[in-house]
């Protein structure tokens, strides 16, 4: 049976480390972005940290003895000129004049749309910068301390008050922030406002660990009841400007509450995690019964983004196989700068400037054949499962996509032994001489028809993409 097949590709960018290594504001190095091989592959693109700088958070960030070794790995000679501070503590919802002038948004945003790509920025639901003005301009919309001054998740601020660090209830709290006091009504209006004037000048928005507000959570993490509701939040946007999507950033397995509340596509956690921990057959189960069941491109999926490690370093060449077969699923499939050159080194937020790593050049060539042939699907598509015969009877996933361009074959193998057989001809699977797999580049010849239909083998976690 074939069911409808939506992906969104979504880019995301350092702004910070972008314009800092080249020491020019974003409108001026646009050429230099548009040069960037994922630029015509993605739909959306996500530049994360374009919000104001925190000067007390780059001091922070300076001096934490703890950030130093993650510094010192990605920077030979560090000073304190490339440590900016962490992009999520934010001081106001302006452009950082890092990225560009007061004017800049508008221009950035017009030139995103003149490229036919969506624009996505950040949104920080559950805290501000300790510095952030917000807090001596509205003094009772952050969370206020009632223990002593020597609590380590609280801090004296100079109106006098002991606020509590932004944080989550598993960990210390981030010292360069703030806690909204999600139990007072008003921050709720506040974050709408903040979302319909960043609405003006973007498409979207990813909101940082977007579970935090959540009653139960707040609740456990602060000990105070939550009157923040996400739905509200998301309607009054929405009301507004319909078309505005809310990406949110979730673990824990509260993906499916964030949807429910509103929200258009939640972080697919749970698949990254069975990826990392080789766990193949709960993947095959999850991405095999999922047919049918999604609608619109509700999950987001990723090999890395700024929080994970490079996903070259996590999964070794096994890397190119697990990209393809996120290639084959619906929903949002993220790519995080520097994953398409096999770049090994995690970046920490904080950084402005990094030494430049050299490029995997097979990773490289890989993305590149990849990229062509996403970019060259049709607006519509289909995908479907096909029957098969595995000569040990073993189950291997199999998918094919079909739009008005091509159809795309996707065999993945995740056992733990090899597996061969058939795949019958069929009106999109027709004989060819030779196929060519996108992702070893190699080249398999068919000899003579067979009745049988197209003769598969693969190795253990081997995956083949052929294009027909």
């Amino acid at each position: 049976m074939k069911h409808p097949f939506h992906q969104i590709h979504l880019y995301e960018i350092g702004s910070r480390l972008f314009c800092g290594k080249k020491g020019e504001h974003l409108p001026a190095i646009f050429n230099e972005l548009e040069k960037k091989t994922p630029f015509v592959w993605a739909d959306e693109i996500w530049l994360m940290g374009v919000w104001k700088n925190s000067p007390s958070s780059q001091r922070i960030a300076q001096t934490m003895p703890e950030l130093q070794p993650g510094y010192q790995s990605v920077r030979s000679q560090l000073t304190n000129k490339d440590i900016y501070g962490s992009p999520y503590s934010i001081y106001e919802y302006n452009l950082d004049p890092l990225i560009g002038g007061d004017t800049d948004l508008t221009v950035i945003y017009e030139w995103f749309r003149s490229k036919n790509k969506k624009l996505i920025l950040d949104f920080v639901p559950n805290h501000m910068a300790i510095d952030s003005p917000l807090v001596s301009q509205f003094p009772n919309l952050f969370l206020q301390s009632i223990h002593s001054e020597q609590d380590k998740n609280s801090f004296l601020h100079p109106n006098g008050n002991c606020y509590k660090h932004g944080k989550d209830p598993y960990f210390d709290g981030w010292t360069d922030t703030i806690q909204w006091d999600f139990s007072n009504p008003e921050v709720e209006n506040y974050h709408i406002q903040i979302l319909k004037t960043i609405a003006k000048h973007c498409d979207g928005v990813r909101c940082d660990m977007a579970m935090l507000p959540l009653p139960d959570v707040f609740e456990r993490t602060h000990g105070k009841k939550s009157v923040y509701h996400w739905e509200n939040v998301i309607y009054s946007v929405k009301s507004e400007f319909p078309d505005f999507r809310f990406y949110a950033e979730v673990y824990w397995g509260l993906d499916g509450t964030l949807r429910s509340l509103g929200f258009d596509a939640t972080y697919d956690k749970s698949l990254y995690d069975e990826l990392v921990h080789h766990r193949l057959d709960q993947v095959a189960e999850v991405i095999s019964n999922e047919s049918g069941q999604i609608s619109k491109p509700n999950l987001i999926r990723f090999l890395e983004n700024h929080d994970e490690n490079r996903a070259k370093l996590t999964f070794g060449e096994h890397s190119k196989t697990y990209f393809s077969l996120l290639s084959s699923l619906p929903g949002i499939l993220l790519l995080f700068d520097g994953q398409e050159i096999g770049c090994l080194k995690k970046i920490p937020v904080q950084m402005k400037n990094v030494d430049e790593e050299s490029p995997d050049i097979e990773i490289e060539d890989f993305y590149k054949r990849a990229f062509a042939i996403l970019s060259k699907r049709s607006k519509v598509l289909e995908y479907q499962t096909l029957n098969y015969t595995e000569m040990n009877q073993l189950p291997v996933f199999m998918r094919l996509l079909i739009s008005d361009t091509q159809t795309e074959l996707f065999l993945w193998n995740y056992q733990q032994v090899s597996c061969s057989g058939w795949i019958p001809y069929e009106e999109k699977i027709s004989y060819r001489e030779t196929l060519k797999d996108i992702v070893s580049n190699q080249i398999y010849p068919q000899g003579k028809p067979q009745k049988e239909g197209m003769y598969f083998k693969l190795e253990p976690n081997e995956i083949q993409w052929f294009i027909f």
